[in-house]
């Protein structure tokens, strides 16, 4: 069983051999109890992850075969500084490093809101899990709340700055950007040279065409 495993994992692309092992290492929520298709992942008792291909990137042809996104880690505000996050931080990069793959991330502190107004703490996971497909809660974003804490978080981790904009922010206000030092990747020493490449031009700080257009 584990030698088909392995011929397995060697037949997907990095990107499906994270999920793969990422499937592996957590649980996947039930929703409304039900085992249904979503990207989310319960690291844990008290975090909560949400991971999927990287699609679309502009300059990076194979992104989806060799990028996975982070789209967010929630740690139910009760367990918070126990190192829940960290934990889930470093499995995510041990992870990269076997899979090949990349991670990449927006580093966006977020609160859940049913008013548009407050901040609400989430008191358990099973609170937390409920109000991400309820539509009266939505997220929240405070781009400098907390965000050189944040930073410093994934810059821990072994993350680097990345531009992960696109041609999306093209017709919007500029002021709406996420500064570029919050745009982060884990790009692991097992990445293949011909993905490498294809990343140079977003990780040359300050050069790049989205972050940089008038």
């Amino acid at each position: 069983m584990e030698l088909e495993r392995e011929i397995r994992q060697k037949s997907l692309c990095p990107s499906d051999r994270f999920l793969s092992r990422l499937k592996e290492q957590t649980t996947k929520p039930k929703k409304f109890g039900f085992a249904v298709d979503h990207d989310y992942f319960r690291f844990g008792e008290d975090t909560l992850l949400s991971v999927f291909k990287t699609k679309g990137l502009s300059g990076v042809p194979d992104c989806d075969k060799f990028m996975c996104h982070l789209e967010s880690i929630y740690v139910v505000d009760v367990a918070r500084g126990s190192g829940c996050g960290t934990r889930c931080l470093d499995m995510l990069t041990a992870i990269s490093e076997e899979t090949g793959c990349v991670i990449d991330l927006f580093c966006n502190p977020f609160v859940w809101s049913c008013d548009g107004r407050n901040a609400y703490a989430m008191e358990s996971f099973e609170q937390l899990w409920r109000v991400v497909f309820d539509p009266k809660w939505e997220v929240r974003y405070h781009k400098d709340s907390q965000s050189e804490l944040t930073k410093f978080f994934y810059r821990r981790a072994g993350l680097v700055n990345m531009c992960l904009y696109d041609e999306w922010v093209y017709g919007r206000d500029k002021s709406e950007d996420l500064p570029f030092e919050q745009q982060f990747a884990y790009i692991p020493s097992s990445l293949k040279a011909e993905y490498r490449a294809q990343l140079d031009g977003r990780l040359k700080i300050g050069e790049c065409e989205f972050c940089n257009r008038n």
